[in-house]
């Protein structure tokens, strides 16, 4: 298949890695690379491998019956409707603060302090919701090809031109890592919690996918199934790469990153200047901006496509008058989503790690429940017997969940009763 077939096909898969390539991967995997070099890389591996079925099931659910993981939720049960908008509600604003506090922070450290990090929240909100609200999913699918094939681009430069300079492992003598001490399971749950991404983030992968499907079956599921494996693979590439930058040009240095978002973006861009060159800040400084402010409108559409299709299913009727008021409570939730998250950043910028571990603990603790859902909506009667999970596969999806409520279970236990 040609590249420019293959470019045109894209659409729901890279918007979900636009959602993936940001905090997991910019922050926590380049933060794993400085604090621990490669010691961590297996969970990274581990994180792709045991999530993707759950995130599969996505595409490919809406490519076969052109209806969302949420519609899904519903036939299982009104319970599982309600209990997703419930954990949505209660983590939407957190992350939505979590991606645009970065992207904020590295817009002041490209553009200059300007303005201050609450201000730079505030336009980077304002544009986002603008071009959500003008141009929609078609504008934000247009915007964020590009913007990934930039950031895949210049991401590989960058990784070349550091193993070309400072070789294929940190050339500092490796200081003594314990895996196992509070701090550094704390921090593996909250890498593995958004890497790649949240496995909630498939149900926002299905509701785009929807609106790409003119007839649903197996050749639209075969596409977005397509779509999605290349998204997949780019994000699972991006993250061995910033992690094998972070442990370049980090680890061993003696030097931690700061608190503050705007401390911690200077330091972020800083350390690749230093290591490669002057020549490299402003490469770095674009890649690591483009990457969040994808990320940030990305999820900023993700939230408000959730309420406006639960809005359409609990209406339970199709009229021009319900995709209306369902186009509104898509606007009114995008506003008061930006509104309550540029509150939070106004109080969590002091300290963005603290809140980017929380966030990404809270999906790390979860994960094993939409994992089941997505299980659930896969093996149910509105899809064809051939295209649920069979054989080695639905032995590798049932491992794979295994090992997600194992990890949870642990963490809870480690955490409230050890």
């Amino acid at each position: 298949m040609k590249f420019t077939k293959i470019f045109a096909l894209l659409g729901p898969g890279i918007v979900w890695a636009a959602t993936s390539i940001g905090v997991s991967h910019i922050v926590q995997a380049t933060r794993a690379g400085a604090d621990f070099g490669f010691a961590l890389l297996g969970f990274i591996i581990l994180a792709h491998v045991v999530k993707y079925p759950f995130f599969l099931f996505g595409p490919k659910y809406a490519g076969l019956t052109g209806k969302s993981l949420l519609d899904g939720y519903k036939s299982v049960g009104n319970w599982a409707f309600y209990l997703f908008l419930f954990l949505t509600f209660v983590t939407m604003f957190f992350v939505q603060s979590g991606v645009t506090i970065v992207t904020s922070a590295l817009a002041m450290n490209l553009f200059g302090d300007v303005l201050s990090l609450s201000q730079w929240a505030a336009l980077t909100l304002v544009i986002v919701c603008a071009v959500l609200i003008i141009g929609h999913y078609k504008l934000l699918s247009s915007l964020l090809k590009w913007m990934m094939l930039i950031l895949v681009i210049s991401s590989i430069i960058a990784w070349f031109a550091a193993v070309n300079r400072l070789g294929f492992s940190p050339s500092a003598e490796a200081p003594v890592i314990s895996l196992t001490s509070a701090a550094s399971i704390a921090f593996i749950v909250a890498l593995i919690g958004w890497m790649p991404t949240a496995i909630e983030v498939s149900v926002w992968h299905s509701i785009w996918t929807t609106s790409r499907v003119e007839k649903p079956g197996k050749s639209s599921a075969k596409n977005a199934t397509l779509d999605f494996n290349i998204g997949y693979l780019t994000s699972f590439l991006l993250a061995i790469i910033f992690l094998w930058l972070g442990a370049l040009l980090m680890f061993g240095q003696g030097e931690g990153f700061a608190k503050s978002a705007a401390a911690f973006a200077g330091q972020l861009v800083g350390i690749y200047s230093k290591a490669l060159g002057d020549w490299s800040w402003l490469l770095m400084a674009l890649v690591t901006f483009i990457a969040l402010f994808s990320t940030t409108f990305a999820v900023a559409d993700g939230f408000p496509q959730v309420w406006r299709r639960a809005a359409l299913l609990a209406s339970n009727e199709q009229s021009e008058a319900t995709d209306k008021r369902a186009n509104k409570i898509y606007i009114g939730s995008l506003l008061v989503l930006a509104v309550g998250s540029w509150w939070i950043i106004s109080d969590f910028s002091a300290d963005i790690k603290a809140l980017l571990d929380f966030v990404t603990t809270v999906s790390f603790v979860s994960a094993p429940i939409y994992a089941w859902l997505n299980y659930k909506v896969m093996m149910g009667a509105d899809v064809c017997q051939t295209q649920k999970p069979q054989g080695w596969f639905k032995v590798y999806t049932l491992v794979c969940l295994t090992v997600l409520t194992l990890f949870s279970g642990f963490f809870l236990w480690w955490k409230f009763l050890s």
